[in-house]
């Protein structure tokens, strides 16, 4: 079937039920991540506040940890429910986070983030367990609706992102003299400008879409016309026989766990073995940069140059990421070789982002506006070349009839488990990367 007669017989409504599924998986940990620049001044954590939620994030790995050992032991196949309870935890931490995202409590003596910290945590096990259970439940649709799911999932970065641009964070810091009478030791303080709308809208916003999520999910397993997309398996554990409305277009893809790691496609191409394992080791790495590590020193590589350079980077470059997957709905699957010359300019661009990140407080061309587009421009395009790469090796995955979906998946949170685990050590341990106040230079020594 040819690409136009595939578009010609999608139905759009299931297009956008499942966008909306997909926007779900991640939209509350980037939430979370694009309020960084109002939250991480005021956190008892300070810069560090980075490196704790992506800690947070690989211990909620705990999930597909879960999944994977009840899906093993267990002969019942509950996963649609699973999902279900899944993003109805997801909305009630966002509403929650709404009231309580600036309390705090002390842990081993010192003051910590515990409420968003926690909240958090709930949101990351809808996030983690998404990648090894919404984005494999796609195999039971046609493989047309897996971008579709891609796009809600990059989208979850996306509008987090475009709402945080239009709520702002005013100018950059200010400093302000609060040197005591009669004392002859100046100090100064940073004060930041107010946004044009508090975080508390924001979360509730946030969990609204996560609502929405819900019930396209629930639409997608009710609906007839959704039902009618599914493809004919030879096991559907959601879905009987007399529920199942098939098509004449309808794809046939086989289900057989015990399959190879070398697979056939619909179109009869073959992936050898070895760049079958080649693309999990890429996708490991894609996410090691930028599921943990890149988040990490954002603070470090882009405060240094500004509230403002810091806010451009965290917004845009997270709707640059989503950007670069919708593409997948105007190109082809792209090979393995222009995949490797991605992945060496990714390379590239992260080992330059390290390297400001290292020499803050005083990264190059600092107190410049050069120096502000620079680090906003290399991070949109790191960003957006990793969501590519991302899209494109899991839709090369995508007609493997064993679980080429489900590795996909453990790479992704084996790559970010190892970065959260190394940038915690070289932040909180052995303070790799110095913090940056924008009042130091105002101080005599």
């Amino acid at each position: 079937m040819s690409k136009i007669q595939k578009l010609s017989n999608r139905r759009l409504l299931v297009d956008l039920l499942t966008l909306m599924f997909g926007l779900g998986a991640w939209i509350g940990v980037n939430g979370v991540f694009v309020q960084l620049p109002l939250i991480v001044h005021t956190a008892p954590e300070g810069w560090s506040l980075p490196v704790y939620m992506v800690m947070l994030v690989q211990i909620a790995n705990l999930g597909p940890i879960l999944y994977t050992l009840y899906t093993k032991y267990t002969v019942w196949a509950y996963d649609k429910y699973i999902i279900y309870v899944l993003l109805i935890a997801g909305t009630f931490a966002c509403i929650t986070l709404s009231f309580l995202y600036d309390h705090t409590s002390v842990v081993f003596g010192e003051e910590h983030s515990t409420t968003l910290l926690s909240l958090m945590f709930v949101t990351a096990l809808v996030g983690c367990t998404s990648s090894v259970l919404f984005m494999p439940y796609m195999r039971n649709y046609r493989e047309i609706y897996l971008v579709s799911y891609l796009v809600g999932e990059g989208l979850s970065g996306f509008v987090p992102s475009a709402v945080a641009l239009i709520q702002g964070v005013g100018n950059n810091a200010k400093c302000v003299n609060v040197t005591k009478p009669g004392s002859t030791h100046l100090e100064f303080v940073s004060v930041e400008s107010d946004p044009r709308f508090s975080s508390e809208i924001f979360f509730i916003f946030i969990g609204t879409l996560l609502c929405l999520s819900f019930l396209s999910f629930l639409g997608l397993n009710a609906l007839p016309v959704a039902r009618g997309e599914r493809v004919k398996q030879s096991v559907d554990s959601d879905t009987t026989d007399s529920e199942a409305t098939y098509s004449g277009s309808m794809e046939t893809l086989p289900t057989d766990a015990t399959a190879p790691s070398s697979y056939k496609t619909n179109s009869g191409s073959k992936m050898p073995r070895f760049s079958y394992y080649y693309l999990l080791v890429m996708m490991a790495v894609v996410c090691f940069l930028g599921n943990s590590t890149l988040l990490s020193i954002q603070p470090y590589s882009c405060l240094p140059y500004g509230s403002i350079a810091y806010h451009l980077t965290v917004t845009l470059a997270s709707i640059a990421g989503p950007l670069a997957m919708s593409l997948g709905f105007f190109v082809k699957t792209p090979e393995v070789r222009l995949l490797n010359i991605l992945m060496i300019t990714i390379l590239a661009l992260s080992g330059f982002v390290l390297y400001l990140a290292a020499k803050s407080p005083y990264p190059p061309l600092q107190h410049s506006w050069v120096g502000e587009l620079m680090v906003v421009v290399v991070w949109i395009m790191l960003c957006g070349l990793i969501g590519f790469v991302k899209m494109g090796i899991t839709t090369l995955y995508r007609p493997d009839p064993g679980k080429g979906l489900y590795y996909i998946g453990v790479a992704t949170q084996v790559g970010s488990l190892i970065g959260a685990i190394t940038m915690f050590g070289l932040i909180n341990y052995a303070k790799v990367f110095q913090s940056y106040s924008p009042c130091t230079h105002l101080v005599g020594n």
